[in-house]
């Protein structure tokens, strides 16, 4: 908007699958396991983004830090689904395993910055995505949970109607996007449960 004065934006967060012809919208920013191939819309991908496990350091003094994926039975949970009857964290870990933790979370919403206050504020565990937490992480105000286990990398990327007839300003937000969105995500990149990565713990600090 600075850059470009005249342009108007109206933002809808959802995690709802939005039609993005038959609402409306001229662009979605998503993250998927795969891209679909749809010859009515466009796919401009910006990199890989993952999610990972964490609660604040005192949160887990508190009430432990959990070793395997069913440890989480005996913690609070948050989570940005909204659906009470589906809720449930499909963990990938070490040598391809696979385990899948029912949930009875607290706290439910598709709102990234609110779940991560609450977490913060040392409410429980929640799925956060890289992007979103890495710095809190590196402050030392979050933990890594579990490093070894994650949901599988989604592809962040935009999503709109075919470039003929796009409009100037989808365009140069679409360019402002791809230029920014792929350094982003690398700068987020931490290397708990990568290979040959380390545990993000929280920081050791020297008092003097």
């Amino acid at each position: 908007m600075k850059k470009h004065p005249q342009v108007r934006v109206q933002m809808h967060v959802s995690n709802r699958r939005v039609d993005v012809i038959q609402e409306g919208f001229d662009i979605a920013v998503r993250v998927r396991s795969q891209l679909t191939d749809d010859g009515e819309m466009v796919a401009r991908s910006f990199g890989q983004l993952r999610e990972l496990l964490v609660a604040s350091p005192r949160y887990l003094d508190r009430v432990g830090r959990p070793q395997i994926p069913g440890d989480l039975a005996h913690h609070t949970t948050l989570s940005m689904s909204e659906d009470d009857s589906r809720q449930r964290w499909t963990l990938h870990g070490p040598d391809g395993q696979v385990q899948k933790v029912d949930l009875t979370p607290t706290l439910m919403a598709h709102d990234f910055p609110l779940l991560m206050a609450a977490a913060r504020e040392g409410l429980g565990v929640v799925l956060l995505p890289e992007l979103t937490c890495a710095e809190a992480i590196r402050r030392g105000e979050l933990e890594v949970v579990l490093p070894q286990w994650h949901l599988p990398q989604g592809i962040c990327h935009a999503i709109y109607p075919s470039r003929r007839g796009l409009l100037p300003a989808v365009r140069v937000f679409i360019d402002f996007l791809a230029e920014r969105l792929p350094g982003l995500i690398e700068d987020s990149r931490l290397k708990c449960g990568t290979p040959g990565g380390v545990p993000c713990e929280k920081p050791k600090l020297a008092a003097g």
